[in-house]
């Protein structure tokens, strides 16, 4: 490829041209591969050479001006990095609802984050600490049918998996049903998981399984997105048939 053509470099944040309007898109997604940080419990993730460049020359010939092409092999969780939680995850008596199953209008919503880093590591985040965190940034409610955001902190941690997926508070249940009950269908966090890993309990995910609600977990740059409300998001989970949970590319977009 001449250096004329090569391709614009990846940049986390960007402005597109969309329906005759400039779009900021910034990408929340945090990367995949097989030194990253993994929920305690889940499976690793491997890459591997299923096919080189060269291995596939050889098949196709020295006389083709192709240069070959590469192929790798791919074996992760279904819960692995930036990734929405289906129902089934949470619910078995709902193994209609897994992550192929989820609705468009789930998934391209209107949203508001909030910051919550100052809850304590490895406790639970109050109703008080949620409404609290609203009314500072402005967030006087809920929309049905929107997302909610939170930002704990544990992000700042991706770069040491143990105090990654060890130090980040959790949703209680109070809390979890009052946000539910407000018809928010997504929650999303940068933490490992929307439930404090001190407390067993789950009570997050139990919330979730009885409203029968998704939520995404290991989102990155909430903290960076300009404004607290405004801004609409884009999550994309593979179609994976039969899974209870898929990675998923997360964008934040927002009229410049």
């Amino acid at each position: 490829m001449s250096k004329g053509n090569e391709p614009t470099a990846y940049r986390e944040m960007t402005a597109v041209d969309l329906f005759g309007k400039r779009i900021r898109v910034l990408d929340l997604t945090r990367e995949i591969g097989p030194d990253l940080p993994v929920y305690p419990g889940h499976m690793k993730t491997n890459f591997w050479w299923h096919m080189t460049h060269r291995e596939s020359k050889l098949r196709i010939g020295e006389e083709s001006r192709f240069q070959g092409y590469g192929v790798k092999g791919i074996v992760m969780c279904d819960h692995i990095s930036t990734h929405v939680d289906a129902v089934y995850h949470f619910n078995a008596d709902r193994p209609d609802l897994t992550v192929e199953s989820i609705a468009l209008e789930t998934l391209i919503t209107p949203a508001v984050w909030i910051d919550l880093s100052f809850v304590r590591p490895r406790t639970n985040i109050t109703l008080e600490n949620v409404k609290g965190a609203m009314a500072r940034a402005g967030v006087d409610r809920l929309e049905r049918g929107s997302s909610l955001l939170y930002y704990t902190g544990a992000g700042d941690r991706w770069g040491d998996p143990e105090a990654f997926v060890t130090q980040y508070p959790g949703l209680d249940s109070e809390a979890s049903y009052w946000i539910l009950d407000r018809g928010v269908v997504n929650v999303l966090t940068d933490a490992p998981s929307t439930d404090n890993p001190a407390d067993l309990s789950y009570h997050n995910h139990t919330a979730h399984g009885e409203r029968l609600v998704i939520h995404t977990e290991i989102v990155s740059n909430i903290n960076k997105i300009p404004k607290h409300t405004g801004f609409y998001l884009l999550v994309a989970p593979l179609k994976l048939k039969g899974c209870t949970g898929s990675p998923a590319r997360i964008l934040a977009l927002w009229e410049e």
